[in-house]
């Protein structure tokens, strides 16, 4: 028999929901053949088989919370097919096969290692936000060992089985890439988790133990993550408190319409007569409340580091943002809150003027969204040769109208006159691809960072269908249910930066694209016409091309057809 786990669908998160099986129980499949849909915090993924071989039981049905790690399918076949980590398939291979740096790698003598497995964020490493545990420690099957920091949520991560910790590698704060050695082993029982069966012979002399969250590379060994935990991920979902919930299966056994009624009845986490832990004063520590668990409160990694500088603790916190969220004002305002009683007030100095304020600045990890706009910026500046050519529209004569929805417009029309900026360039082979189509990327700022979703064939659609599709892809950020393929493809970017401030600039071409249009704030102007002065609206625009791809003349025919569809009356 094989076991497949659930793998880190790729949202950092600890579980996910079945949306609906593609198989059934006896089904023969085949390697890659999609088994389940999988319901994440922003996107339904397909979750393939990872070997061929007959199903013989599903661990859960529609509507069931599964663990990440936790068992989702049972073949009965020979694996033939199957990779050596069965619950891999939607992983990087770069990420897990990542090779530590050999100042850190443990002897062969220290025990069974495990390395850092993929939390599932697309990024290369995390941060270790506190240790659970000690050296020396005797660890159980699943005990949390380390709350790790990726950029969507504080992770904690398991013990693969029941063992003696001999070494931690690193500390609070320091960043740990994946499958770098995170956790070394002495003596123990690992009899504990339940073993995936492996070719030994294949890889018997490999010392890589890069993972991914659901199966566990320890030496030699594939170690899945043991506990089916249907009933406590509903629990975690619902924030149902598990020890105020009475049982009504075989043995007093909790079962998931327990939970369900639990949540109705109001046994949430936190409901208990205890009182909440108190607001730390700020301090230059940066600690919080040691016994609060990070995941139990909806906040964003920015604020949870926020929070930690201030030592305030988030369960302090009110929820103003959306959803119930905790948003960096409520951090803050909790800080003060705290302040004005506990702290006394600040003395003016002798001959009035205003007080003097300490001010301490500490630096700030950027993740996340934030990091992938990082990364593309460097990218853009290392390989574009960037040139911004500004002009004006009049637009005097628009109606009351989507204005988003028109400069769409413009791009489209201006890309089938001069097609040799609606197109992808490779700067190593000196090849570019003019594309037939248009899909244009929308510049979305938010407070997670900067976004570009993608309109696909905006040029096969009418304003309406435009104005849909963009407020869509707005929701979908703020309800991060954002999908990959929602993010790729453009062949032009817009950036709108005008509706929050700003005339002209010159906005960044986002390789292997070759053009990007920005537009600025629109302004009244005053101009001489036939019939006198008048007063004109004006909509300022910077196209920024890469030179390497396009001529000055091109991009010059490229910004007149904007400017010519745009000041059309409708």
């Amino acid at each position: 028999m094989k076991i497949f786990n659930l793998p880190d669908l790729g949202e950092g998160l600890p579980d996910a929901e079945i949306v609906r099986w593609l198989v059934k129980e006896g089904d023969t499949v085949s390697l890659d053949q999609p088994m389940v849909e999988m319901e994440t915090a922003k996107a339904v993924v397909e979750v393939p088989s990872p070997f061929d071989g007959t199903v013989t039981k599903l661990l859960g049905q529609a509507g069931d919370v599964i663990e990440v790690g936790a068992v989702l399918v049972e073949f009965d076949g020979d694996g033939s097919s199957s990779a050596k980590t069965e619950s891999a398939p939607v992983a990087k291979p770069e990420q897990a096969q990542a090779k530590p740096a050999s100042n850190n790698a443990p002897s062969a003598a220290s025990g069974p290692v495990f390395n850092l497995p993929d939390l599932g964020e697309g990024l290369p490493d995390a941060e270790i936000v506190r240790w659970l545990v000690n050296e020396g420690d005797e660890l159980s099957v699943d005990q949390p060992m380390v709350e790790m920091e990726t950029a969507k949520a504080v992770v904690e991560v398991p013990s693969p089985f029941a063992a003696k910790v001999a070494k931690l590698h690193g500390q609070a704060g320091d960043v740990i890439e994946v499958g770098a050695p995170l956790v070394s082993f002495g003596d123990g029982d690992s009899s504990g988790s339940v073993q995936a069966e492996a070719d030994d012979s294949a890889d018997a002399d490999s010392d890589d133990a890069g993972t991914v969250v659901g199966a566990v590379q320890v030496g030699n060994k594939v170690v899945a993550e043991s506990a089916d935990a249907v009933v406590k991920a509903l629990a975690k979902k619902l924030k149902v408190d598990l020890s105020l919930v009475t049982g009504s299966g075989a043995g007093g056994k909790i079962t998931q319409a327990d939970v369900k009624q639990a949540k109705k009845d109001g046994k949430l986490i936190g409901s208990k007569a205890a009182a909440p832990a108190p607001v730390a004063a700020p301090s230059n520590t940066g600690s919080t409340a040691d016994n609060e668990n990070p995941l139990d409160f909806k906040a964003s990694p920015a604020v949870r580091a926020h929070a930690r500088r201030l030592g305030v603790a988030l369960s302090s916190c009110k929820t103003s943002g959306k959803k119930g969220s905790i948003t960096k004002a409520d951090v803050e305002a909790a800080v003060g809150a705290a302040s004005a009683t506990a702290t006394a007030p600040v003395a003016k100095p002798a001959g009035g003027g205003l007080p003097t304020v300490q001010v301490s600045v500490e630096p700030q990890s950027v993740r996340g969204v934030r990091r992938a706009m990082a990364m593309g910026m460097a990218k853009s500046h290392a390989t574009v040769v960037p040139t911004t050519l500004v002009e004006d529209a009049d637009i005097t004569a628009w109606p009351k109208q989507d204005f988003l929805a028109r400069y769409v417009r413009a791009l489209v029309y201006a890309s089938k006159i001069e097609p040799a900026l609606n197109c992808w360039f490779d700067g190593e082979k000196y090849e570019r691809l003019v594309h037939p189509n248009v899909h244009v990327g929308i510049a979305i700022d938010s407070p997670d960072g900067l976004y570009v979703p993608v309109v696909h064939d905006a040029d096969k659609k009418d304003a309406g269908q435009i104005r849909a599709r963009v407020q869509e892809l707005r929701q979908k950020i703020e309800t991060k249910s954002l999908k990959q393929d929602d993010q790729q493809g453009a062949t032009v970017t817009l950036s709108n930066f005008g509706s929050i401030a700003g005339r002209y600039g010159t906005p960044v071409v986002s390789p292997p694209q070759v053009a990007i249009l920005g537009t600025g704030r629109f302004r009244d102007e005053l101009k001489l016409t036939d019939k006198g002065i008048a007063k004109h609206k004006m909509l300022p625009l910077s196209l920024t091309f890469d030179h390497r791809a396009a001529t000055g003349g091109e991009a010059a025919r490229f910004l007149a057809a904007i400017i010519e569809d745009l000041q059309k009356p409708v």
